[in-house]
């Protein structure tokens, strides 16, 4: 397929730091009826996670959905944050 495989945490960081541009739920081969979850980069890279159980997928699913669309790119803007000054 020509995926990158990445575990659940990566993908996570990756959705935060708003890295993730769409995400999906697909059936996996083996074991059957378990799930994987697939993202695809802003530069078009698509990557999976390994097989999970369904509802595990359904829960890590929701959560990344969170990030990627609501705070993905809160973290990281690329921008230099200024800090106020130390108090003497």
């Amino acid at each position: 397929m020509g995926w990158i495989n990445v575990n659940i945490v990566e993908l996570e960081g990756m959705a935060m730091n708003g890295l993730v541009k769409e995400l999906w739920v697909e059936e996996c081969e083996k074991p059957r009826g378990w799930k994987r979850i697939v993202a695809r980069t802003p530069d078009g890279e698509t990557m999976s996670t390994g097989c999970m159980e369904p509802d595990a997928a359904r829960r890590n699913y929701a959560v990344l959905s969170l990030y990627a669309k609501k705070w993905g790119g809160l973290i990281f803007t690329g921008e230099e944050v200024e800090s106020k000054p130390e108090e003497e």
